[in-house]
């Protein structure tokens, strides 16, 4: 356990925001006219200052000099990996035949006709000589085309052109923006496979296929339920209707279908649970776990939250198994560290925005919350608790629950609302409560769907179909409450900011707040929780517009 001292301590903070920095200027401004290599060389010198004031103990002197020097290198190093960033895009739409690499195809809905993705142009023809290297979203027709699988190489053929501009700032291609791609490539045919994916992604989709194949066993003939189960499980959201996207949307509830936090989570824990059946020491449990759900986030696509959740869960793992003082923002901090230093542009996509504040405030704000309303559930405070009967204890521990989940709840509407809103036009005052009565539902059917894939995976097909049907009826059950409680009034509220610049500075500002206020202690203060609800009144009165 860390110690009261070094609870919510995360020295990477001070590598993690500069570097945000810099990457947001990047983001903002073209490279100056005297190159990058002074900023580089500028950053490297700032770093060696900042050891050696740090070897001084002048705090001052050494906050500057790695908060100046991780802002340079977040700026070069947007840069570096997307240098076409400031291009401008003055060719007109044009046909081109190039060899793109694909690293993401989106599962295609039953009845699509196209076949889309993201990728990278590897070699293209004379005359467009600028492509190579650069990302783009593809979109081939279906019914003539290769289908493309992640990590393979395709000959295609189609029209290039830039992405239209979003008025908004919040559709599509303002996604596609943020992950450094500026081009599609529309009404494409992929004519041939220039090279296969690797043996290790062929693995991986031959056992995404039998996880499918295990989780339909007994709901073939209920395929809203089966839908729902495989987007809960392997992250297939084309398969959900447009019905059950709009509920789950509307509630604030749709994340359940994103293969991130929660879902890694519950199966982390499933894994070390049945590691703990096998009494497996801890330090070999632990590895062995952490390469189950390595395998598991790569076979469900390898999505971005996916990863994100599996490095937070990683490192907060080495810091328990190799007793170092270690807690839940020092891991979410070299996680976020890890993925920008691996991709920056994550640092501008929605989700690693609404994910990572989220979760800041489940840490900084939810859990000490938590502790704080659980300590003042006393209902039997004076009864001695020793005579106690089960309906006491039933009592104390419902209350317990309720109270912890209800500060957890809160602390995710504070941080998400403002992202709700900015991305996806919705304020959703109802997603307090329905993530009280989701969140629990879904993580018994992940852990119905876990056990189904085991016992699966080890020939006992009748078990399997048993653990499928009971996820079933938990989905029946949050089918029916996201469907039915949508239609209640006060669940949500079409919103959007004035100005498409609030959203991210709402998050920002959000995310801010929260972060001082647990550097500040907020259980010592009395009230000391009231600095997110105002900012997020402020937000809603100044800033949005309803309807």
């Amino acid at each position: 356990m860390p110690s009261p001292a070094t609870h919510l301590r995360a020295p990477l903070l001070w590598l993690l925001l500069p570097l945000m920095a810099g990457l947001t200027a990047a983001k903002l401004w073209a490279v100056p006219a005297g190159g990058l290599w002074p900023l580089v060389i500028g950053a490297g010198g700032l770093s060696v200052a900042a050891a050696a004031l740090a070897l001084k103990s002048s705090r001052i002197g050494w906050a500057v000099c790695i908060s100046l020097a991780g802002g340079l290198s977040g700026f070069a190093l947007l840069h570096l990996t997307v240098p076409e960033l400031h291009e401008p895009l003055n060719r007109p739409p044009r046909e081109v035949t190039v060899t793109i690499e694909v690293f993401q195809a989106f599962p295609p809905a039953p009845a699509a006709r196209n076949l889309t993705g993201l990728a990278r142009i590897t070699a293209s023809g004379e005359g467009d000589r600028e492509l190579p290297g650069r990302r783009v979203y593809f979109s081939a027709i279906r019914k003539i085309s290769v289908p493309p699988q992640r990590s393979g190489c395709y000959t295609v053929r189609g029209v290039i052109e830039p992405l239209p501009p979003e008025p908004t700032g919040t559709g599509f291609n303002d996604y596609l923006e943020n992950l450094g791609i500026r081009q599609r490539l529309t009404r494409a045919q992929i004519m041939a496979e220039a090279r296969p994916p690797g043996w290790f992604q062929r693995f991986c989709a031959a056992a995404e296929n039998r996880l499918e194949g295990i989780l339909r066993r007994g709901l073939e003939k209920h395929p809203q339920t089966l839908s729902l189960y495989l987007a809960m499980l392997l992250g297939e959201k084309a398969v959900l209707s447009a019905e059950q996207q709009n509920a789950f949307m509307r509630s604030g509830t749709f994340h359940i279908f994103s293969i991130s936090g929660l879902h890694v989570g519950v199966i982390a824990l499933a894994i070390y649970g049945v590691c703990n059946l096998l009494r497996l020491p801890r330090r070999p449990a632990v590895v062995a776990g952490l390469l189950v759900l390595w395998l598991y986030v790569q076979i469900t696509g390898a999505s971005s939250p996916a990863v994100r959740s599996f490095l937070m869960i990683a490192f907060l793992s080495a810091t328990q198994v190799f007793r170092l003082p270690g807690n839940g923002l020092a891991a979410l901090t070299a996680a976020a560290l890890v993925t920008l230093l691996l991709d920056p542009v994550q640092l501008f996509s929605t989700g690693f925005q609404m994910s990572y504040s989220v979760v800041v405030a489940l840490v900084v704000m939810g859990v000490p919350l938590g502790e704080k309303w659980r300590a003042a559930w006393r209902p039997f405070a004076l009864r001695p608790k020793a005579d106690w009967r089960w309906w006491h204890h039933t009592v104390d521990w419902g209350g317990r629950w309720l109270v912890g989940s209800l500060a957890v709840s809160w602390a995710a509407f504070l941080a998400s609302a403002p992202a709700g809103i900015g991305y996806f036009q919705l304020f959703s005052p109802g997603s307090l409560v329905a993530n009280l009565g989701i969140i629990p539902l879904s993580s018994l059917a992940i852990v119905a769907g876990f056990l189904s894939l085991l016992t699966g995976l080890v020939g006992l097909a009748a078990l399997s179909v048993v653990f499928n049907s009971a996820a079933a009826l938990t989905l029946i059950v949050m089918d029916w409450l996201a469907q039915h409680g949508t239609g209640l009034p006060g669940v949500y509220y079409p919103a959007h900011f004035t100005h498409a610049w609030m959203a991210p500075v709402s998050l920002v500002l959000m995310t801010a707040v929260l972060l001082a206020g647990g550097s500040g202690h907020w259980a010592r203060r009395r009230g000391g929780y009231w600095p997110p609800v105002a900012v997020l009144a402020v937000i809603l009165i100044l800033g949005v517009k309803f309807g």
